[in-house]
This record gives C-alpha cells, sequence and structure tokens, in this order.
C-alpha cells in the first residue's frame, strides 16, 4: 500500500463487508452453523428404558449409538437432524420420523442404506415400548 489511507480505506471496506455479512445472513465470519437450532427434550427415565429395551430386542446389532457406521444409521446425532433420503428428499429427525422409522421403516429410508429392517415392530412393541425406544434415540442427539 502507499499511504496510510489507502490502508485506513482496506480496513473499512473489509469491515463494512463483515457488517453487511452479518446484517443479510445473521452469520457472523468464521463461526460454523449447527445442525439443530432447538435442543431435543426427552425423559431420562423413558430414554434408559429404551437403552435396555434396544439391546435386549437386537437393535443395536444394526445401529450405533457413537456414530461408527453400521448396517443401519447410527442413533447418534440423530433426533433433530436433517436426513437425507433415497427418493432425493431429506426430513427433519422429529418425534413423527422417528416414530415412523420403527413402525414403518420401508417409508423414509436414509439414504445410503437398504430397507432391510424388520416391518413387524408396530406388532411386537407396545406404545410405551416405541416411546421408551423415540427417548432413547433422542438423548443420543448430543
Amino acid at each position: 500500500m502507499r499511504s496510510w489511507t489507502e490502508g485506513l480505506l482496506a480496513i473499512v471496506i473489509v469491515v463494512a463487508l463483515g457488517a453487511a455479512l452479518f446484517l443479510f445472513t445473521g452469520e457472523t465470519i468464521g463461526e460454523e452453523t449447527t445442525p439443530t437450532t432447538a435442543p431435543i427434550d426427552f425423559d431420562s427415565d423413558s430414554a434408559a428404558r429404551g437403552q435396555l429395551l434396544a439391546e435386549s430386542k437386537g437393535c443395536l446389532q444394526c445401529h450405533t449409538v457413537d456414530g461408527t457406521p453400521s448396517t443401519g444409521p447410527t442413533w447418534k446425532g440423530l433426533a433433530g437432524s436433517s436426513r437425507p433420503l433415497t427418493t432425493g428428499e431429506s426430513v427433519i429427525a422429529d418425534d413423527t420420523y422417528l416414530l415412523n422409522s420403527i413402525v414403518d421403516p420401508s417409508l423414509q429410508v436414509i439414504q445410503g442404506f437398504d430397507a432391510i429392517m424388520p416391518p413387524d415392530y408396530a406388532e411386537t412393541l407396545g406404545s410405551d415400548e416405541i416411546t421408551d425406544l423415540i427417548n432413547h434415540i433422542k438423548s443420543l442427539a448430543s
């Protein structure tokens, strides 16, 4: 730069661009966005029962709780996240999605996975057990 004036002008332009970016997008430079904006609420007692149920019913043969890849999608970070489907659409893994994934697993299959989950959990699990599983999955959101 040839003068202090040009240097000062460059700083003003950079600050103005940063301010404009924040004002128009609400995002600041250099900060990462989070996949969910709201905390996931769950019943901890129900989640504990759901953990025991997942172990006893064999859910953990295909699903992991630590992010490790497996035959089925991991449950870690699942609740509240956006999930790409084999149809090309995406869906937020909310309570409705989690319920449908248990009782009608071929309805919305996550991209990269096959529709191999048994379709009979609606008949073999009670509604309280399904709620417990959903709460367990939600407890693994963070």
